[in-house]
């Protein structure tokens, strides 16, 4: 019978650290209350600049993990496991009102769908557990295209010997330097050649 009201006994201590998920567990951004849907966002860039690009909360922002039953501490770290990807990080959970440090989803899973995650608080020096649980939240995705023109911009150099200073030549060289998204990308056209026979010129680029 001692045996029995034992296991009893440490039966509840574990039931008694599982924390159900509810409103009070998730994700959030700084200050934010807890979401639960994420959005990211495919643009598809056409034009002189082609190219494609991810953007949104889901895949370039910073969240934060929060359980408010449990006080952050500096005494606590979280271990977040995606049971849909197998994904798993570990945070400190020490921040006031905030609680874990911050991490991007994309570490922890931002595929399309609902993705359950298992979370769990503990002592980072005894190991032992706070509190346990688990939460859900959904990604969404969408697609937009749009026309992207390259930007070009006027450079001199000199014709004989690229890595003479302007003053120093006698021949000058321009070309246009094509910019995409404000990144030079390798590609230019020339423009014409110059010969310096007086010490002021005007080049009309």
């Amino acid at each position: 019978m001692k045996l029995f009201l034992s296991a009893v006994v440490a039966l509840k201590t574990v039931i008694a650290i599982k924390v159900v998920a509810s409103s009070d567990v998730g994700l959030h951004i700084e200050f934010s209350e807890i979401k639960n849907t994420f959005h990211r966002t495919l643009t598809r860039y056409t034009g002189e600049c082609p190219g494609k690009y991810w953007s949104g909360i889901a895949q370039n922002g910073d969240l934060r993990f929060i359980d408010y039953n449990i006080e952050p501490s500096n005494e606590l770290k979280v271990n977040l496991i995606n049971l849909v990807t197998g994904e798993k990080i570990t945070r400190d959970y020490k921040k006031a009102r905030l609680g874990s440090n911050d991490f991007n989803l994309t570490q922890l899973g931002n595929l399309d769908g609902e993705h359950n995650i298992e979370y769990e608080i503990y002592h980072k020096d005894t190991k032992k557990t706070v509190a346990t649980g688990n939460f859900i939240y959904t990604v969404t995705s969408s697609e937009e295209t749009k026309q992207r023109d390259a930007q070009w911009k006027p450079r001199l150099y000199c014709a004989s010997d690229s890595d003479r200073k302007l003053q120093d030549c006698d021949t000058v060289a321009s070309r246009k330097i094509k910019y995409c998204d404000g990144r030079e990308t390798g590609d230019s056209q020339h423009q014409g050649t110059f010969d310096l026979d007086r010490k002021t010129v005007e080049i009309d680029l």
